[in-house]
């Protein structure tokens, strides 16, 4: 896997971190619309190439894979533009603003037999798989709560009258779309499509939404997912069944810490390493087994976490 860059934000760190710790995946380009980004990156991650110019990268017959790390409005264009030329794409959470944007994306890559992956640490993490296999011993399951609260450093930024591209309904931002997805995909590699959707959003003066709680529902399993980028708090998942419950924490994003209290008994489990290395380490072995049934698997589930996402920002008003 010969990976080009878009964007170089924290998370494209976090990406190359753990590129560097994986076999099998290396990084050789750069592209960003601000040349002294692009070179500071490239420095820092010893990479060769820079570009600011995306089609010319999209050209670059030595590239076989695209990260995109752009704001949330751009996923869709880019990545549809990768995979035109012939690129394999690996787009960042969330993966499209639209339920049909993601139709869209996940038909043109089956049909030119290409990988295409949302970058979401969640659903690759030991301790999720810890979790999905020991859940059944909670007996029937009856409540979820799922919090993931994290005071963003542009918050003060908008209050003081700026508008960062989080914060902007015209770059798809908002907790829902940035924070509360990871809750959202937690439940859906559980258990699927929900029965319900409804989202109580917190919102700014200009339409976006800071904070808010959306509810699902999955046959009689009551679930609350709380995102909010306004606010800190110790944040987990509780999963509450009649003979016990799951306790993960620090959350949705980062399985770390994940305990089983029965009435009788209790275990645990730790993982060692970042979400984002378990989440390379996880793409790098499909992309090699050419597994493209896995691939397609992990694509289902985007497509429902989209249509979450569209149906929850529908119930509660909000519109990009």
């Amino acid at each position: 896997m010969r990976i080009g860059t878009v964007g170089t934000g924290f998370i494209t760190n976090y990406i190359l971190d753990n590129i560097e710790k994986t076999d099998g995946i290396s990084c050789h380009a750069v592209y960003s619309r601000n040349e002294d980004s692009a070179r500071r990156l490239a420095e820092k991650y010893h990479i060769e190439k820079t570009y600011t110019d995306y089609e010319r990268m999209l050209s670059d017959d030595s590239l076989n894979f695209i990260y995109i790390a752009s704001p949330n409005s751009l996923h869709y264009s880019q990545t549809k533009s990768a995979l035109e030329h012939g690129k394999n794409v690996i787009c960042e959470k969330p993966f499209t603003a639209t339920a049909a944007e993601a139709v869209e994306l996940i038909r043109l890559a089956k049909e030119n037999h290409l990988f295409l992956f949302e970058a979401i640490t969640t659903l690759h993490q030991p301790g999720f798989h810890w979790v999905r296999k020991n859940i059944s011993l909670l007996g029937s399951i009856k409540m979820i709560s799922l919090t993931f609260c994290q005071y963003s450093s542009r918050y003060d930024s908008l209050i003081s009258g700026k508008l960062p591209n989080v914060f902007n309904p015209e770059f798809a931002g908002g907790a829902l779309m940035d924070i509360n997805l990871y809750n959202i995909h937690f439940l859906v590699g559980l258990f699927g499509k929900p029965d319900r959707i409804e989202y109580f959003a917190g919102t700014h003066e200009n339409g976006i939404d800071t904070h808010g709680i959306l509810i699902l529902q999955f046959g009689d399993i009551i679930c609350q997912c709380s995102g909010s980028k306004n606010t800190t708090c110790e944040n987990n998942v509780q999963i509450m069944g009649e003979k016990g419950y799951i306790h993960v924490s620090p959350g949705s994003s980062n399985c770390q810490n994940s305990r089983l209290i029965l009435r009788d008994s209790e275990c645990s489990f730790c993982q060692k390493e970042t979400p984002w290395y378990y989440e390379i380490q996880e793409l790098t072995k499909i992309v090699q087994s050419n597994d493209y049934e896995r691939c397609y698997q992990l694509l289902e589930n985007t497509e429902i976490v989209v249509d979450i996402l569209e149906k929850a920002r529908k119930s509660a008003h909000l519109s990009f």
